[in-house]
């Protein structure tokens, strides 16, 4: 099998093997390492492992692994309904570990168990390809809707409970491993909003030019590569934050860091 096959699909490639690793990684750390949270630890670890699945998924693509067996296509690893629920729920254990799950809870698990359940058995059931569909849910032009309509809900619900944290640990004056995981998590979504607008700028832009102009933008060079390099920064960022909440504090703030060389080197200057 030929690597290099151009130096986009090469670097894509590259990236998302080390999304896989990462996140795999990381996953694995936190589900076996001894932590009075685990139920946070899990929830986060499931959400690095449907990002790894996923970039695998994309991986396949890339490779042309669907093109040569096209049964495959049915695997269950794509999860992209799965991100803002996981998301939201890691965020929320994480700040609040003594929250109990309610009846109403089981919605978020609609569609996402839904997305697991209609691959796993079109590929053991059906033994079919499973083909992208404008109207499916689950794979296709209503499912990419689905995609950037709840992980759009969920990082906003999960932001706001990041805000009523800090400040109630502000209030107590309490700092040490509670800000830390906060602060974390806090960065993790304000990067990650940034990495979805340009993720989803680029799902808008494929559907609105082809349903309307019919204009095919995967046959413009590089214009597939950015999808794959987009949600591979996506999901790294996730992997990433993961390796912070199992570092140590204290918080690297890089905003306080350069206020503060800012400060001193005015400092020096004015002397």
């Amino acid at each position: 099998m030929n690597i290099f096959t151009g130096t986009l699909a090469t670097l894509s490639l590259l990236v998302l093997l080390a999304v896989v690793m990462l996140n795999g990684g990381v996953a694995g750390v936190l589900v076996f390492r001894r932590h009075e949270n685990k139920r946070a630890d899990y929830a986060f670890a499931l959400l690095l492992v449907t990002y790894a699945l996923t970039s695998l998924h994309h991986i396949f693509i890339l490779r042309g692994v669907y093109n040569q067996h096209p049964e495959w296509c049915s695997l269950p690893l794509y999860f992209t309904l799965a991100f803002g629920a996981l998301l939201f729920f890691s965020v929320k254990l994480r700040l609040f570990p003594g929250y109990r799950f309610t009846g109403p809870d089981v919605k978020h698990l609609v569609l996402p168990v839904g997305q697991f359940c209609y691959f796993l058995g079109t590929w053991l059931l059906l033994g079919v390809p499973v083909e992208r569909r404008f109207y499916s849910p689950f794979y296709g032009g209503l499912e990419m809707a689905l995609y950037i309509f709840t992980f759009y809900t969920y990082q906003f619900a999960a932001y706001r409970f990041i805000r009523f944290k800090i400040s109630a640990l502000r209030k107590q004056q309490e700092g040490g491993p509670a800000m830390y995981e906060t602060l974390v998590l806090r960065r993790m979504l304000r990067v990650m909003l940034l990495l979805f607008w340009v993720n989803s700028a680029y799902i808008v832009t494929d559907f609105v030019m082809y349903e309307l102009l019919r204009l095919n933008m995967h046959d413009f060079r590089g214009f597939t590569r950015f999808g794959e390099l987009s949600f591979a920064a996506m999901a790294g960022w996730a992997g990433l934050s993961g390796v912070q909440l199992l570092l140590k504090p204290p918080y690297l703030n890089l905003s306080t860091l350069v206020f503060s060389w800012a400060k001193r080197k005015l400092g020096k200057d004015g002397k």
